[in-house]
């Protein structure tokens, strides 16, 4: 039996780290981007095609002729961020460096906010066809009668994957003497479809590279355990590999992930396209690897449905308790429907995956991910500001709809504005395209109707917990019991409570609170996510996708709350919002049970994410009874039809420990919102946030 992976990914995370605490420099690990230096010199020095898709395709092509092609020591997987990123250059680079980048920003490219990163390629087509088998495609697309432009977009796509073979031919080469059977392994995806669970791995990840040396960030592996399945079910039958070699891979791929500092997300479990299970021994091993990496750039993902088994669910458990924050839950029976609701064949839906964070995306068929941001509470703020204009409870909650509704409309404006300024003939997109369903037999650029299903624009929506509890307390206090008058709330507001303490504590101890199973405030948060999901979906994106509401902001209502003024719930001025889907910190206080009963109440299938924390002290799962009441927990989650929920389990000690004596505690990691993070590496404004969240 062949060793596929004998080298040691210790050595190779090992070093990973202790180059990011050594030269990590003002937020950046590798200063130097040689894509973007490669990229820019051909812009600069090179005669336009009249076909601007060609002309990225040579440059995509020459960048990679350029690209180092070295290995380091120990390593079983090649290409990684040392492919296009550098801690030093030689000096001849080095003089010329910021005119050839600027010519490559200058240049311009398409960005996240118009669909560029968070994506993920047709890894399942790939392996099954190779890249010979997609330049096979464009050359029998090329002889059918097309326009020029379409016929451009066809060579422009030939030339990327071209390159791409070419750099995994010049990459075998180049190590060949140095480490002969990863060079073999290199030659033999050059071109033909992998055959092996080694082969299909080094092909996703090196594609996976090429693909984010081209500015793309946080871009996802997708549904691993899915397509490498039948290569590593097929190599166990054949006795070529063992549990403990694709353990080991494993292993080395997330060194390589933890070496590009940024979330790649991974998804495993789910449902198959018809239907089924879709759990396999790799999705067992893929959450074994990442308790043994303990990276936090392995954003495991975890899709859970009414026919997940326990085995599973403890498995994902078991890595959860280890407090890395690890995996995410998910629900296909929320996601599932939500997609089919916007058109999307079932057996696609179930095919889903996240990127990012924790966005919804079909793999490989559809246009990237995008999204942006909506202070949902400064509207409320100009609600409260005419609270004495109103009255009823109702009156202000038909005003507030009302302004909701056409800051939404402006928001429309203001995006499709944004992506008009992108047009694909201007800024179109090879490499993606070629990779992406449909696009090939389209002869169309993957934002130019290429990809089989359009574009998702998902809108994150700020702070449901402040927003409940503020409405809740107005209807109880001031409309409904008549303790505190119209009057007298708006000024407290308009002061932050200044000399008033009193009324301030009335607001939080007095007015229900979500997060603890009271149907007064969670009814008005499940009319929130109502509206939010009916209003976004009334619009269209300008090439004709979907806007959808996302109740997921990573970090952002921090900022948010930097923007608002004190608030009905008794929170004060320009603080922090609640955190996307969550409860407001400390006020769920009757348990994780009556909290998971609050976050379920929502309908959650007009939103595409969802992010819900939940937090836990380690000596919850001390024993097997805690290990079974949480399994208890993640079953009525799917049950409720929750559509996501992710886990912190520390405690404060630790983090104020950390955040005194941070060298000691630097590979702590703790999951911050979609995504998880070394806790002494965020701001002293992140950190706090989490730590105001309540341990259960």
């Amino acid at each position: 039996m062949t060793n596929h992976a004998n080298k040691s990914w210790t050595v190779v995370l090992d070093g990973e780290r202790r180059a990011a605490r050594e030269k990590y420099v003002l937020g950046c690990y590798r200063p130097y981007n040689l894509a973007s230096y490669w990229n820019g010199k051909f812009f600069a020095t090179q005669v336009s095609s009249p076909s601007e898709a060609v002309f990225r395709a040579r440059a995509f092509a020459y960048t990679l002729e350029h690209l180092p092609v070295t290995l380091a020591p120990e390593q079983a997987v090649a290409a990684g961020a040392e492919t296009f990123q550098a801690f030093e250059i030689p000096s001849e680079l080095e003089k010329d460096y910021a005119f050839f980048t600027g010519a490559d920003a200058g240049r311009g490219h398409r960005n996240f906010r118009v669909g560029y990163s968070h994506t993920v390629p047709a890894y399942d087509r790939l392996l099954a066809e190779g890249l010979d088998g997609f330049r096979q495609r464009i050359a029998q697309a090329r002889t059918r009668r097309c326009s020029q432009r379409q016929q451009e977009q066809l060579e422009a796509m030939d030339i990327s994957l071209r390159a791409m073979s070419d750099y995994c031919g010049r990459f075998a080469t180049a190590i060949s003497a140095q480490e002969p059977e990863i060079a073999a392994r290199l030659q033999r995806i050059a071109g033909p479809a992998p055959e092996t669970f080694a082969d299909a791995l080094q092909l996703v990840w090196i594609v996976h590279i090429l693909l984010a040396s081209q500015k793309r960030g946080h871009n996802a592996l997708g549904r691993l355990d899915q397509y490498l399945y039948p290569f590593y079910q097929r190599d166990i039958k054949r006795g070529v590999l063992d549990r403990a070699s694709a353990l080991d891979l494993l292993c080395h791929l997330f060194a390589k992930v933890e070496g590009m500092h940024e979330v790649t997300n991974i998804c495993i479990g789910g449902l198959t396209p018809g239907g089924r299970d879709a759990t396999n021994d790799l999705s067992f091993l893929i959450l074994e690897a990442t308790g043994l990496v303990k990276s936090p750039s392995t954003n495991i993902s975890a899709r859970l449905h009414d026919q997940s088994s326990d085995a599973f669910h403890l498995a994902c458990i078991d890595l959860i308790r280890t407090g890395i924050g690890f995996p995410a839950l998910f629900n296909d029976e929320v996601t599932v429907p939500m997609l089919t609701k916007l058109g999307i064949p079932l057996r696609h839906a179930r095919d889903y995956c996240m990127v990012g964070c924790v966005e919804t995306l079909i793999p490989g068929r559809q246009q990237a991910w995008s999204d942006s941001r909506f202070n949902t509470q400064m509207v409320a703020d100009r609600i409260f500001d005419r609270l004495d204009s109103f009255e009823t409870f109702d009156q202000l909650m038909t005003a507030f709809y009302a302004e909701l509704d056409e800051d939404i409309r402006k928001h429309v404006e203001q995006y499709n504005h944004s992506l008009a300024c992108f047009p694909p003939e201007r800024f179109p997109d090879p490499v993606l395209s070629a990779l992406t369903d449909c696009c090939i037999e389209r002869a169309r650029d993957v934002n130019d109707g290429g990809a089989r299903f359009k574009r998702q624009h998902g809108v994150g929506m700020m702070g449901l917990g402040t927003i409940a509890d503020s409405l809740a307390a107005v209807k109880k206090l001031v409309f409904e019991e008549q303790a505190v008058s119209r009057l007298e709330l708006k000024q407290a507001l308009a002061t932050d409570f200044k000399d008033n303490e009193a009324l301030r504590q009335r607001l939080i101890n007095r007015a229900p609170k979500y997060g603890n199973d009271d149907n007064y405030v969670d009814d008005i948060a499940v009319a929130m996510v109502k509206h939010f999901g009916e209003a976004w979906l009334q619009h269209r994106t300008l090439d004709g996708g979907h806007f959808l509401s996302c109740m997921a902001t990573n970090v952002s209502n921090i900022n948010a709350g930097q923007m608002v003024k004190a608030t009905p719930d008794g929170r004060r001025a320009f603080t922090p919002l609640s955190d996307a889907a969550s409860p407001f910190y400390g006020r769920d206080v009757k348990g994780p049970t009556a909290f998971l009963n609050s976050i379920s109440k929502p309908d959650y299938s007009s939103q595409n994410c969802t992010v819900v924390n939940m937090r836990f002290l380690p000596e919850y799962f001390e024993h097997e009874e805690g290990r079974r009441r949480f399994l208890a927990l993640t079953r009525e989650f799917v049950r409720r039809r929750a559509h996501e929920l992710q886990f912190n389990v520390t405690d404060n000690r630790t983090l104020a420990a950390a955040k005194e004596n941070p060298e000691q505690y630097a590979n702590l990691v703790v999951r911050v919102s979609g995504f998880s993070a070394y806790f002494t590496r965020l701001t002293a404004e992140v950190q706090d946030d989490i730590m105001r969240r309540r341990a259960h």
